[in-house]
């Protein structure tokens, strides 16, 4: 039986070789963000045979192959709640918000209805809140319960 650590020193040597061959070609090519030259086909389907055949190398670089390529612009794909968004969404959006002190707002969102609670200074900033909160996509109604200090 092959010795565990031999095994690894042979996949990492494989992966920087696989590294190596496949990095960015040049600085030119590495400031526009353009990988270098793919894999061939004929060196994918070797490593398709040898993944089957149980080549945890092949395996490696076959992931690898899979990930390639611009992934830019493509974020996680959130499957929550659609009101915790929106609580989230305003939250952030009354935070970022240099004119307005946020700090004693609470939101909620029930089906798209969204209540403010909590005080402000102002009554401009009781407008703002509501203006921030109805910008935000999936808003149907804001009920606006802010008290002015």
């Amino acid at each position: 039986m092959a010795d565990p650590r031999d095994q690894r020193a042979a996949d990492a040597a494989a992966d920087k070789e696989f590294e190596r061959r496949h990095a960015l070609d040049d600085k030119a090519a590495a400031g526009a963000g353009r990988p270098a030259e793919p894999r061939g086909w004929i060196d994918k389907a070797k490593d398709e045979v040898a993944a089957v055949l149980g080549d945890p190398g092949a395996l490696s670089r076959r992931q690898r192959d899979g990930a390639a390529g611009d992934h830019s612009g493509q974020g996680p794909t959130t499957h929550g709640d659609p009101d915790a968004l929106i609580v989230a969404e305003i939250s952030q959006r009354l935070t970022a918000d240099a004119e307005l002190d946020a700090s004693r707002i609470e939101v909620h969102c029930l089906a798209g209805a969204v209540t403010l609670n909590g005080s402000v200074i102002t009554s401009a900033d009781r407008r703002r809140a509501e203006d921030l909160a109805a910008a935000v996509k999936g808003v149907g109604r804001v009920r606006n319960d802010l008290q002015i200090d």
